[in-house]
């Protein structure tokens, strides 16, 4: 069973793809911020990470320079999930993520994202 990371500081939202994943069949590990992320990261490596960008303590522009720094997992994929502009969005893909959904999420077109990248 492929493993999603998802990290999301929104506790609905995080529950609502926790469980769209589930259903589809994948394991989800949970990070409410990037920090959260960068220690799930270590520990268990997914097959992709689901990522929102506006969030507290860690953002997620952050997140993805940091993993990068540190050599964490830098080349599981990354599929932003955000309500930022399209400059966030830029710079998101800038720093190495694949693609970005706008929230809120199209849960089947999301749950399509992660087996395209989890098959």
């Amino acid at each position: 069973m492929a493993t999603v990371l998802v990290i999301e500081d929104d506790p609905d939202m995080r529950e609502i793809e926790r469980t769209a994943l589930s259903c589809g069949g994948h394991d989800v590990g949970l990070a409410q911020n990037g920090s959260e992320g960068l220690r799930a990261l270590e520990a268990r490596r997914p097959c992709m990470i689901l990522l929102d960008l506006m969030m507290p303590v860690m953002d997620g522009l952050t997140f993805l320079v940091e993993r990068k720094r540190r050599g964490v997992a830098a080349d599981v994929p990354v599929v932003c999930v955000s309500a930022g502009g399209a400059e966030m969005v830029a710079h998101a893909l800038r720093l190495g993520a694949k693609e970005c959904i706008h929230k809120p999420a199209d849960f089947d077109q999301l749950c399509e994202r992660v087996g395209h990248y989890c098959s």
